[in-house]
């Protein structure tokens, strides 16, 4: 019992201190940020922080891997054949709300003001290139069980490591401009043009007429 008292009183005092950092970061960036400043938010003592982290980017980059961590979990639950957006029709009307790319969003949503914060590239650790080199790999992984299941015979014309690297960019970027837009469209809507215009392209998005010759 004295066990689990003493660990949600740590997970609390590491949430106490994450909220902290994340606010500061939103108001005067990273760089700005010092530790008393944290400790002096959270109500708690320096050496309080000096029990868990060694410096800030600790704290930082664990916030950071807890959300990953939290995104692929829920990524992992999706089946496969819920993934066709634009290309496919799933056969339960229920897949359709269930892509990887809407639970993205949708979880960009609930944890807003970190993935603004990952997404600007606050702090030493790179964490852009952090979240892209994540969404490259997932893309990489599910692509080619996708093909060995379905298509194991063909070759893709574009190296996956292209495809997946474009596909990252176009994410990201989105992601990008509608967290720092404050969420102008609901995650539903955004997700769905995102996939209408990443899958099925800018010709169909736009209802452009096709190039002749």
């Amino acid at each position: 019992m004295e066990d689990k008292k003493m660990d949600r009183r740590t997970s609390r005092t590491r949430r106490q201190l994450r909220d902290s950092l994340l606010s500061l970061i939103l108001e005067k960036g990273y760089d700005a940020v010092t530790i008393e400043e944290i400790t002096e938010r959270a109500d708690l003592g320096r050496t309080t922080f000096y029990l868990h982290y060694r410096e800030k980017e600790e704290l930082l980059l664990e916030s950071i891997d807890a959300l990953v961590a939290d995104l692929l979990e829920t990524i992992a639950q999706v089946p496969l054949s819920a993934w066709k957006p634009g290309i496919e029709t799933p056969a339960n009307p229920q897949e359709a709300a269930q892509t990887p790319i809407r639970f993205i969003f949708e979880h960009a949503a609930r944890h807003a003001d970190l993935y603004r914060i990952i997404l600007r590239g606050e702090g030493r650790s790179k964490t852009t290139e952090r979240l892209r080199e994540i969404i490259v790999r997932a893309a990489v992984n599910f692509i080619e069980v996708r093909l060995a299941r379905e298509r194991p015979s063909i070759r893709p014309v574009i190296p996956l490591e292209v495809f997946s690297n474009y596909f990252a960019g176009a994410l990201l970027g989105s992601l990008t401009w509608w967290l720092e837009n404050d969420l102008p469209y609901p995650s539903q809507q955004m997700a769905e043009m995102f996939e209408t215009m990443f899958f099925q392209g800018a010709r169909q998005a736009l209802r452009l007429p096709g190039q002749a010759g």
